[in-house]
């Protein structure tokens, strides 16, 4: 499963000005939006350099310009640099200090640099902005076990597996609740797990489903969440999984997405998930909307991928006996890895 909130509306954020603290503002007085947008493509393209170059621009003339401080850690984030992506988180949030998500990106740049206590630190304030914020609970749990690494390596490893275990399993069991048992019934052979999952333009699949393993993973930085979000995602991908072939399509991945999202709104229970928040929100406006963002999205992605797959839904350009047309022969793309 991929992010279709890779293009978020723009959010207000309340600035406020405090003693001693660098007043900037979120409306320049030079207009740098040019910089902005290529050091934008830069990072979503993973060409970290222009992307910096063009944010110092962009800094350089514009330096009341609060965004530009964010987009700068992030970008050092990305390049490792954490000394200089927490100082430049550091200045933002002095200016923005009621986002909850730059307190967690702010946190996770201290904790790649061990900063344990000072990541939980940050993690907490995230949290008690936001209370629903699962991300900022579960980088809490997280970096409580990096801290218990650091003393006794097998303990830390120990109740991480056992907490995986138990997650898991509890999140399965949602999955099998919400989904019929005629429909459960075709996925007895299919394995579900924590891994490494796939790359999709430098971001790892939140989860996947790889035809050939018969297997469900869910990235592994998703140990720490709550049930019903990872149950959100094995929703999604029993559909591919159901399926049981190697092919996804457009129409596909609409289905899943409207499943997934059909779970998370009546069983989201007052946690926040990115992701699963702004499918829910778009289906809320109406499935039609949802369906369109995906489609927007997924041949964005793939440009190649098919309106239609063989079992999802049969379609009479697809018939599998001894007799073909021309049509029904166009070949159809297979993926190691559906998400």
């Amino acid at each position: 499963m991929i992010s279709i909130n890779s293009y978020p509306l723009v959010k207000n954020h309340n600035i406020y000005n405090k003693i001693g603290a660098k007043t900037v503002n979120t409306f320049g007085s030079t207009d740098v939006s040019d910089y902005i947008a290529k050091g934008d493509k830069a990072l979503n393209e993973n060409r970290f350099d222009e992307a910096l170059k063009s944010y110092r621009t962009a800094n350089q003339q514009d330096p009341t310009n609060n965004k530009i401080y964010r987009k700068l850690a992030k970008t050092y984030f990305h390049m490792k640099d954490y000394a200089s992506s927490q100082m430049h988180y550091k200045t933002y949030l002095e200016n923005a200090p009621d986002d909850a998500e730059g307190w967690i990106e702010y946190g996770e740049a201290q904790r790649k640099a061990g900063y344990y206590q000072k990541a939980i630190e940050s993690f907490e304030q995230a949290k008690k902005i936001d209370p629903s914020n699962d991300l900022a609970q579960r980088s809490i749990l997280e970096t409580r076990n990096n801290i218990v690494a650091m003393y006794s390596p097998e303990r830390a490893k120990k109740e991480k597996n056992e907490y995986a275990a138990k997650n898991l399993m509890q999140a399965l069991q949602m999955t099998i609740n919400y989904m019929s048992p005629e429909y459960m019934k075709d996925l007895e052979n299919v394995q579900v797990q924590f891994g490494e999952t796939a790359s999709m333009g430098g971001t790892p699949n939140i989860a996947q489903y790889e035809n050939y393993k018969k297997t469900i993973t869910v990235s592994d930085s998703y140990i720490y969440a709550a049930p019903q979000v990872i149950a959100a995602y094995l929703t999604h991908e029993s559909v591919h999984a159901k399926d049981a072939d190697a092919y996804t399509s457009v129409h596909e991945e609409q289905d899943a997405y409207e499943i997934a999202t059909d779970f998370w709104i009546n069983h989201a229970n007052g946690i926040g998930d990115p992701e699963m928040d702004y499918a829910a929100g778009l289906y809320k406006q109406s499935p039609q909307t949802l369906r369109n963002r995906v489609e927007e999205i997924y041949k964005l992605r793939d440009p190649s991928i098919a309106m239609t797959s063989p079992n999802h839904p049969p379609d009479k350009l697809f018939h599998w006996g001894t007799k073909k047309n021309k049509a029904a022969s166009q070949s159809i793309k297979e993926y190691n890895v559906i998400a």
